[in-house]
């Protein structure tokens, strides 16, 4: 599905909020791997994917064509700096109706209101559909995070305990969180 192309400004900068293309592929490829370094808080290490700019082209295309889910790149002077992906759980007809929601964002660009905006505009794409409902899994020490997400309406539904071991060996919990579209 292709989103609409909205322009917001952060902090006195021009961001341009649109679907992806394949001429983005490199960029999203390399902003992924950026926030695989920066932060614990994605589902993988950043030695543990390879999402080449083929493989993002590839994600990129294919998704364009479908019908309820899409991507919301965040765009600074042509470069993305985050993204926001609207995934379907299945095409199965007892999972249509809903679908998974993550963003990711460069670090320097976090703390600014861009991930609320980025989230805003994927649920408002998202009540345009057929979709019912949004899920979510977060790290129960993504404190500013899960504070955003419930901001936005989101409600924790459950939580597993250590979800996530850390190369340290330390743990942490998943809490997942649902936002009703209607």
């Amino acid at each position: 599905m292709q989103i609409e192309e909205k322009q917001i400004v952060i902090n006195g900068q021009n961001i341009i909020l649109r679907s992806p293309g394949r001429q983005d592929a490199k960029s999203f490829s390399e902003v992924r791997d950026i926030t695989y370094r920066e932060t614990y808080f994605l589902a993988r290490y950043p030695e543990e994917t390879d999402f080449t700019a083929e493989a993002a082209e590839a994600m990129i295309s294919d998704i364009a064509e479908r019908r309820e889910e899409f991507l919301i790149g965040a765009f600074r002077k042509k470069q993305m700096i985050g993204c926001v992906m609207v995934l379907k759980e299945g095409n199965h007809i007892k999972f249509r109706h809903k679908a998974v929601i993550g963003i990711f964002i460069l670090q320097k660009y976090c703390g600014m209101g861009l991930g609320r905006q980025l989230m805003e505009y994927a649920i408002e794409n998202a009540r345009k559909t057929e979709l019912e409902q949004l899920k979510l899994g977060v790290f129960d020490d993504n404190v500013a995070a899960i504070r955003l997400y419930e901001k936005l309406g989101f409600r924790e539904w459950g939580r597993e305990p250590h979800a996530f071991k850390l190369k340290d060996g330390s743990y942490r919990d998943e809490i997942q969180m649902v936002l009703f579209l209607s």
